[in-house]
C-alpha cells in the first residue's frame, strides 16, 4: 500500500506544481502548454486518486464492477479529450514555437498501446448506458458493468495513464521551447493490481 501512497503523492505533486506554475507564467504561449499540461497533470491525478480507491477498498462481487465504472468513464471521456481538443492544440502550439511534434509522433506512441485503447474503445456502451450517461434498461446496465473485469480495466488504466506520462513529458519540453523525444514506458506501480 506505501507504494500506491507514493504513486498518488507523485500525481498529487505534479498537479499541484502545474497549477502553480500556471498562475506565474506571463508567456501567452507558454500559458497555453501549461493548461494543457495541467489538464493532463487532473486526468493523472484524477484516475490515480479513483484508482487508489478501489485497490483499498477492495469491494467484492457486484461492487467490484460498479467501483471500475468510474474508471472506465474517466478514460472514455479522457481519450475523447485529447483526441478532439488536447493533441490538435498541443500540435498546433509546437507548431507556432517551431517545435518538432507531429501527428505521427503522438500515433506512433498510441500504436504502443494498441491493445489497451481497443479495449477501451469496446467500452463505450459502458460509458453510454452504465457509467455517467444512464440508459433505460437496467438489465443491460448490469450485463455491461457485469462484463468489467478488475485485472483488465487496471491493465488499461496503467497504460493509459503511461501515455499521458509521455504527453507530459512532451508538453513540458515543448513549453519550454524544447525539441523532446518522450520514452513512454509502462507504468507498473507495485501494489497496483
Amino acid at each position: 500500500m506505501h507504494d500506491l501512497d507514493a504513486f498518488v503523492r507523485t500525481a498529487e505533486k505534479n498537479l499541484n506544481e502545474s497549477l502553480r506554475h500556471l498562475e506565474e507564467v506571463r508567456d501567452p504561449i507558454t500559458r497555453e502548454f501549461i493548461e494543457l499540461k495541467l489538464q493532463a497533470c487532473i486526468f493523472q491525478y484524477d484516475v490515480c486518486a479513483e484508482m487508489a480507491s478501489v485497490v483499498r477498498n477492495q469491494p467484492t462481487g457486484f461492487a467490484v464492477s460498479v467501483a471500475l465504472k468510474g474508471l472506465v468513464l474517466r478514460l472514455f471521456e479522457y481519450d475523447l479529450a485529447l483526441s478532439k481538443h488536447l493533441i490538435p492544440k498541443m500540435l498546433s502550439l509546437a507548431k507556432v514555437r517551431g517545435i518538432a511534434v507531429d501527428r505521427e509522433d503522438v500515433r506512433e506512441q498510441r500504436r504502443k498501446w494498441k491493445a489497451e485503447l481497443k479495449v477501451l474503445q469496446r467500452w463505450s456502451d459502458v460509458r453510454n448506458e452504465a457509467a455517467g450517461h444512464y440508459g433505460s434498461d437496467l438489465q443491460f446496465q448490469i450485463d455491461l458493468l457485469s462484463s468489467l473485469s478488475f485485472d483488465q480495466v487496471m491493465l488499461v488504466t496503467k497504460a493509459f495513464l503511461s501515455f499521458n506520462m509521455g504527453l507530459l513529458v512532451l508538453l513540458r519540453d515543448a513549453g519550454l521551447g524544447q525539441s523532446s523525444n518522450p520514452t513512454f514506458a509502462p507504468v507498473h506501480p507495485k501494489g497496483l493490481g
